[in-house]
């Protein structure tokens, strides 16, 4: 369901439904009305916009500026979007919602079922808009499915999801990403079910765009700067994209990461994912890998192969903290990453320190000299 598809209902009928949720438990929500976290750029008055989490609360809190109100459905850092079980109360604030911002792809499934009850509520749907800046494809699944399958069928909303494979090399051939005799030829960058798109610059950039053009949709006055503030919001992004292409330069990086949360930045650097797929689907699917597959794993932090170890602090795990354990034994630096925003941070501060941590891991490193193709 893509959001030109989509009727809009007027304000007041959407009035009601906030004040329903309201009735609900509207504490639930989160108001993410400044880049400080207090709300205090937020107004009672236009536009409501709901977000399936704090990071997308923030971009359209830096869309909509002072216009409309901006809220998180899941604003606690600590919390893991994959498994959130949705309120009675977050349901309501959906489907009465002016304009709701979300993943997609089964990321935040909470969010498609409250819209299946809303009547033809706007929305943002970040994967659609990945998939329109990269012409790469997102399939659809839900977090515990099997990663790596083809057999995803169109989600709750009408998209069709019978997708290839994004990176297209190593997945298909039947290396596990790691042991290949041949210059780890075997080795892929990330798997058509890498949902994390918001780790994709230019997609953080059409998102805060179409959420400019819905807003000016629903608040003709404010449009312009709307649409201001979203352009404002892609040249803060500028300077990563340009320090990720440095990096390019350097080289091809190798890494491994205990999740695929941030592979579509570090893909933006043209890096070597040298984590086994066998790992990465299971700890993806909540199970342990296997023996071979966690040894090959710990062989990578030991030997130093890698550059840096990518660690989803919101879903540690003992397997996954005993590889960080490994890593930093063998002293291979740790970039943390995490799935919401850090208390305090805005998205564009968050990235910064993220892709400077990058920098900071690749001094004195090695590059692959084929790229690992």
């Amino acid at each position: 369901m893509s959001s030109s598809s989509l009727s809009r209902t007027p304000l007041p009928a959407r009035a009601a439904a906030i004040a329903a949720a309201a009735l609900l438990g509207g504490a639930v929500l989160t108001a993410c009305g400044s880049e400080d976290g207090s709300g205090e750029g937020a107004t009672a008055t236009g536009p409501t916009v709901v977000a399936s989490t704090s990071v997308y609360a923030d971009i359209a809190e830096q869309v909509a500026g002072d216009n409309a109100t901006v809220e998180a459905v899941i604003s606690d850092p600590a919390a893991d979007p994959h498994s959130y079980e949705a309120s009675p109360a977050d349901a309501a604030a959906v489907s009465g919602a002016d304009l709701v911002v979300y993943n997609g792809a089964g990321y935040d499934s909470f969010v498609d079922r409250a819209l299946e009850n809303a009547a033809d509520v706007p929305v943002v749907r970040a994967v659609d808009e990945y998939e329109r800046v990269t012409g790469e494809s997102i399939a659809e699944h839900s977090h515990g499915d099997e990663h790596g399958s083809d057999d995803h069928g169109a989600d709750e909303h009408g998209h069709d999801d019978d997708h290839g494979a994004e990176g297209g090399h190593g997945a298909e051939d039947g290396h596990d990403g790691h042991g290949s005799d041949d210059d780890h030829a075997g080795h892929d960058h990330a798997s058509d079910t890498n949902e994390h798109v918001w780790f994709s610059l230019p997609t953080a950039a059409a998102v805060a765009e179409r959420v400019a053009e819905e807003l000016a949709a629903i608040d003709e006055e404010n449009a312009e700067e709307y649409r201001e503030n979203a352009d404002r919001f892609a040249d803060s992004l500028a300077p990563l994209e340009a320090e990720l292409d440095a990096i390019h330069d350097r080289g091809h990086f190798p890494y491994a990461q205990t999740e695929r949360v941030g592979a579509h930045l570090f893909d933006a650097a043209h890096m070597v994912d040298l984590t086994p797929r066998g790992f990465l689907a299971s700890i993806e699917d909540d199970t342990d890998p296997s023996a071979a597959d966690l040894s090959a794993m710990l062989d990578l932090m030991g030997e130093r192969e890698v550059a840096f170890l990518a660690f989803n602090t919101q879903t540690e795990t003992t397997v996954t903290a005993r590889v960080r354990d490994a890593a930093e034994s063998a002293d291979v630096a740790v970039v943390d990453l995490t799935e919401t925003l850090p208390e305090g941070m805005d998205y564009t501060t968050w990235m910064t320190g993220i892709v400077n941590s990058l920098s900071s891991a690749l001094d004195g490193a090695t590059p692959v000299a084929d790229g690992g193709h």
